[in-house]
C-alpha cells in the first residue's frame, strides 16, 4: 500500500520542455477524513475547485456589474485572482490547484466548452447573410483589413528597430491575425448583456460582425491547416491534408446534418424533444468532434461548425438551447473562463519585450477602431454612435479565449503573449462596455420626439399600433378597433405587431410580413388571416400592416417604440400580462410581458393603452354585424391621461352600435393642494365643453358624482360593473385628489393606475382600457430642448 503522505503527490518535472506529472492511479473517491485527507483525491478536489470558481466569479461579477461588465470578463478576472499571477508566493495555491488536478479540471472545462460552442453555433442564422446591406459589408471589410495593416506594419517597424526572437515574432504575427477578426457569438452575447441586441446600433453591429466573421475565420481555419502541414517535407502531403479537411466539412454538411435533421423531424414545435432523440443528437455532436480532431481540427471549432449547420429557432434550435444552455453557459463555461484566467501567468512577462509587444497589440486595436469609425462617419452616422459602434467591435469574448488557449496548447503563441493578450482583452473590453453602457441609450431617438396623442391630433384618421403576444389577444383587439369607429371620414391605419420572444437564436429582428421567410411567417398565418378579414369588412376604412419582432423581452420595448415612431402612431395598445378565461378564471400570467408593458409606458413616444380582457364578454365578439350593442363607460377624475381617455371615448361614441356613459368624479374640496399643472383644471373643463358640443345623441349619458374619498369612488364604480362591457380610464391622477384617497395603499398593478387596478381586482367580467399620454420624463425633456 502506498504511503499516505504520498497520496496524490504530483512530481512535476520538465523533460524536453514538457511538464510531466506523476501520481497514483487509484485516487478517485475518498474514504473520509478518518483515513486521510479527502482532498488528496480527484473527486473531492474537483468539487472544491468548482465551488471556489463559482463563488469567486460570481462575486467579481456582482462587484463589476454597475460598470456594465460582461459575465465572461468577470469569470476571467475571478480565475486570475486564484491563479499564480497574483498568488504565486502563497503556498495554498499548489494545494487547491495541484498540477495533476488541473488537467482533470481542464478536461472538464474543455468538454463544457465543446457543448457551449455547439449551442452557440445552433443559435446563429446564416440566412442573415442575404440581408446584409452595403454599409455593413464595407465596414465589416475595413474593420478586418485595417487591424491587419496597422498590426503588421507596427510589427515590421518593431522588427527593424529591435531584435525579436523567432518564437516571439511568430506569436505576435498570430495574435495580430486573430485580433483583426470579430466573432458573431461574442458581439451578440455582448449586445444581449448590454440590452442592445434589437437596437438600431445592435443590428448594425451584428451585420458587420457577420462579414468580419466569415471573412476572417474562414481564412484562419485554412491557414491553421496549412501551418499544421508545414512540418512535412513533400508538397503533396500538405495538399492531401487540406483536401481531407475539406472533405470532412463536406461530410458534416451533406451527410451528418441531414441525418440529424431527420432524427429530430418527428418532434413538432409545440412538443418537447424526445429524450432518445436528444441523446442521439449529443452523440452525433461528440462523434463529429472526434472525427474533426482526427483530421487535425480543433474540437471546439468543429463543434461550433456543426451547430452552425443546424437551423436556429424552433423547433430544433429552441429545444437544444433550452436543454443545454443553462448546463453549458451557467455551469461549465465559468470553469473554462476561470481556467483561462488561472493559466494567465503575468510573472512570465519580460519587461524588455513587453513594451514592443504591447505597442503592436494596441496598434491592432487602433486599426479595428479606425476601421469602424471612419466608414461609419462617412455613411452619415453621428460621432457618438460611430464611436460606440467602434468600441463594440473592439470587444473580445469567449471565441477569442478559445483560440488563445488552443494556440497556447499548440505552441503557436508563447506563455508571455498569452498573458498579454488575455490582459489586453479584459482591459479594453471592460473599458469599452463601460463607455457604451453609459453613453448609448437606444431609447433616446424616440423619447425626444414630438408628443403625439389622440387629443392633440389634428387629423381625423387614427394611426394605432396593436401589440399581440398570442392568438387569444386577437379577438379583443379586433373588437377594440371596431368600436374605434373606422369610417370614410375618419379611417384607421392599424399596425399589427406580433411580439415573439427570442429563443434558440441570437438573431433579433423587426420585419414587415412581406419580408419574412416562410419559416418566419408560419406562426403568423392565423393572426394575419383574422386581421385581413377585419380589413375586408371595413374596406376603404381600415388599412392593416403586419409586422413581427423577435427579441428578448428585456429590450422588446425598443422595437415597439421604434415602430410607433416610424409610423407616427398616436396610441399603442398592448395586452395586459394576465389572461382570463371563461367564468373569470385566471388562465395565465406572464411577468415578462408585465415588464415589457412597464417599459413601453415609460418610454413610448405617444399615448399608450393597456387592454385588460376579462372573460368571454362582448369585447370578444364582432360589433360590425349590428346585432350587439356595446356599452362603454368612461371614468373621469382629471389630468392629461383622463383627457386622452376622453378623446378616445369620443371617437368610440360615434359608432352606431356603441353607447357611452361618462362619469365625472367631483370632490367636495374645492381648494385642495394640487401637484397638477396650473392650467390642468381649465384644460379639463375645456375638454368637456368640446366633448359636449361635438356629441349629440341619446347614446351619450353624462353623470357627475360627488365623492369624499376613494371609498366613495369605489362604491360608484361598483354600481356600473354589471351593466357595461368596457371601462376606459386614465392611468395617472393627482396624488392629492380626494377621489382616490386611500386607494393607492392597496394597489397591486401600478402600471394600471389607481382606477385601473381597482377595476381589474373586481370579480365581474368586463374589459378595461387604461390610457396614458407620453411619460412625464419625456415631456420635461421636450420642454428643456425647446
Amino acid at each position: 500500500m502506498p504511503d499516505p503522505k504520498l497520496l496524490n503527490a504530483t512530481i512535476p518535472n520538465k523533460v524536453m520542455n514538457f511538464i510531466l506529472t506523476c501520481q497514483y492511479t487509484n485516487q478517485i473517491n475518498s474514504h473520509g477524513i478518518w483515513h486521510h485527507n479527502p482532498f488528496k483525491f480527484t473527486t473531492p478536489m474537483l468539487l472544491l475547485q468548482m465551488v471556489l470558481i463559482f463563488l469567486s466569479t460570481r462575486a467579481v461579477y456582482v462587484l463589476l456589474r454597475p460598470l456594465h461588465q460582461t459575465t465572461i470578463m468577470a469569470q476571467i478576472i475571478g480565475g486570475a485572482l486564484m491563479g499564480p499571477s497574483l498568488l504565486r508566493e502563497i503556498p495554498y495555491l499548489d494545494r487547491l490547484f495541484p498540477m495533476g488536478s488541473r488537467y482533470v479540471l481542464r478536461t472538464f472545462a474543455e468538454f463544457g466548452m465543446i457543448l457551449h460552442a455547439f449551442v452557440l453555433g445552433v443559435q446563429i442564422d446564416l440566412g442573415l447573410v442575404k440581408h446584409i446591406r452595403k454599409r455593413a459589408v464595407i465596414i465589416g471589410i475595413t474593420s478586418t483589413l485595417l487591424p491587419l495593416v496597422f498590426g503588421l506594419s507596427s510589427f515590421r517597424i518593431v522588427q527593424r528597430t529591435s531584435h525579436l526572437d523567432d518564437e516571439t515574432a511568430s506569436s505576435i504575427a498570430a495574435s495580430v491575425v486573430v485580433n483583426s477578426m470579430t466573432s458573431l457569438v461574442v458581439i451578440t452575447g455582448l449586445l444581449k448583456e448590454l440590452k442592445m441586441l434589437n437596437s438600431e446600433l445592435g443590428r448594425l453591429a451584428a451585420s458587420i460582425t457577420i462579414v468580419s466573421h466569415i471573412f476572417g475565420w474562414s481564412a484562419s481555419m485554412i491557414l491553421l491547416s496549412v501551418r499544421d502541414s508545414q512540418d512535412n517535407l513533400t508538397t503533396i502531403k500538405p495538399l492531401y491534408i487540406i483536401l481531407v479537411v475539406i472533405g470532412y466539412y463536406i461530410i458534416v454538411i451533406f451527410l451528418v446534418r441531414p441525418l440529424t435533421m431527420r432524427i429530430v423531424s418527428k418532434n413538432s414545435e409545440e412538443e418537447s424533444m424526445n429524450q432518445n432523440h436528444f441523446i442521439i443528437t449529443i452523440c452525433i455532436v461528440l462523434v463529429t468532434t472526434i472525427l474533426g480532431t482526427l483530421v487535425g481540427q480543433n474540437s471546439i471549432l468543429t463543434a461550433f461548425f456543426f451547430g452552425l449547420c443546424l437551423p436556429d429557432g424552433p423547433p430544433l434550435g429552441t429545444q437544444l438551447v433550452q436543454k443545454l444552455d443553462f448546463f453549458t453557459s451557467g455551469f461549465l463555461l465559468p470553469v473554462f473562463c476561470a481556467i483561462s484566467g488561472i493559466r494567465m501567468e503575468l510573472y512570465l512577462i519580460n519587461e524588455k519585450s513587453f513594451i514592443q509587444i504591447e505597442f503592436i497589440i494596441l496598434m491592432s486595436y487602433l486599426g479595428k477602431f479606425t476601421g469602424v469609425i471612419v466608414p461609419s462617419l462617412f455613411f452619415g452616422m453621428s460621432f457618438l454612435k460611430a464611436s460606440c459602434l467602434a468600441l463594440i467591435m473592439c470587444c473580445r469574448g469567449i471565441a477569442e479565449i478559445a483560440v488563445y488557449c488552443m494556440w497556447k496548447d499548440r505552441k503557436i503563441i508563447t506563455n508571455q503573449i498569452f498573458a498579454i493578450l488575455i490582459t489586453n482583452m479584459v482591459i479594453i473590453t471592460g473599458i469599452s462596455t463601460t463607455i457604451v453602457g453609459y453613453f448609448y441609450d437606444p431609447s433616446r431617438r424616440y423619447k425626444l420626439d414630438v408628443r403625439r396623442a389622440i387629443c392633440k391630433s389634428k387629423q381625423n384618421s387614427l394611426r394605432i399600433l396593436v401589440c399581440i403576444h398570442k392568438e387569444q389577444n386577437v379577438n379583443p383587439l379586433i373588437s377594440l378597433l371596431e368600436v374605434s369607429n373606422p369610417t370614410r371620414n375618419s379611417p384607421i391605419a392599424a399596425f399589427v405587431l406580433q411580439l415573439m420572444e427570442l429563443k434558440g437564436s441570437v438573431t433579433a429582428f423587426l420585419k414587415p410580413h412581406h419580408q419574412q421567410t416562410k419559416r418566419e411567417a408560419a406562426s403568423s398565418t392565423q393572426l394575419i388571416n383574422a386581421f385581413t378579414q377585419f380589413q375586408s369588412c371595413y374596406y376603404g376604412n381600415v388599412v392593416v400592416q403586419h409586422f413581427t419582432t423577435i427579441a428578448p423581452y428585456a429590450t422588446m420595448h425598443d422595437d415597439v417604440c421604434t415602430l410607433a415612431l416610424d409610423k407616427r402612431v398616436v396610441i399603442i395598445i398592448a395586452p395586459f400580462h394576465k389572461q382570463w378565461g371563461v367564468g373569470g378564471m385566471l388562465e395565465s400570467t406572464n411577468l415578462s410581458i408585465r415588464a415589457l408593458n412597464r417599459n413601453v409606458l415609460h418610454k413610448a413616444p405617444c399615448s399608450v393603452g393597456i387592454l385588460v380582457h376579462r372573460g368571454q364578454n362582448k369585447s370578444n365578439r364582432p360589433v360590425y354585424t349590428g346585432e350587439l350593442m356595446y356599452h362603454i363607460v368612461m371614468l373621469f377624475i382629471g389630468g392629461a391621461d383622463d383627457r386622452e381617455a376622453l378623446a378616445y371615448s369620443r371617437r368610440m361614441a360615434e359608432h352606431p352600435n356603441t353607447s357611452l356613459t361618462v362619469v365625472w368624479f367631483i370632490t367636495t374640496d374645492q381648494n385642495r393642494p394640487s401637484t397638477e399643472m396650473p392650467d390642468d383644471h381649465e384644460l379639463d373643463n375645456q375638454a368637456f365643453d368640446e366633448f359636449k358640443d361635438s356629441m349629440v345623441g341619446n347614446k351619450i349619458i353624462f353623470r357627475e358624482e360627488i365623492v369624499k374619498d376613494g371609498i366613495g369612488t369605489t362604491q360608484v364604480i361598483q354600481a356600473f360593473t354589471e351593466t357595461f362591457d368596457l371601462f376606459i380610464v386614465g392611468k395617472n391622477h393627482d396624488p392629492c385628489c380626494k377621489a382616490t384617497l386611500g386607494l393607492s395603499e392597496w394597489i397591486e398593478y401600478p402600471e394600471l393606475g389607481i382606477l385601473g387596478d381597482t377595476l381589474v381586482n373586481s370579480n365581474d367580467e368586463f374589459s378595461v382600457l387604461v390610457v396614458q399620454q407620453q411619460p412625464k420624463e419625456s415631456r420635461h425633456e421636450l420642454k428643456s430642448i425647446q
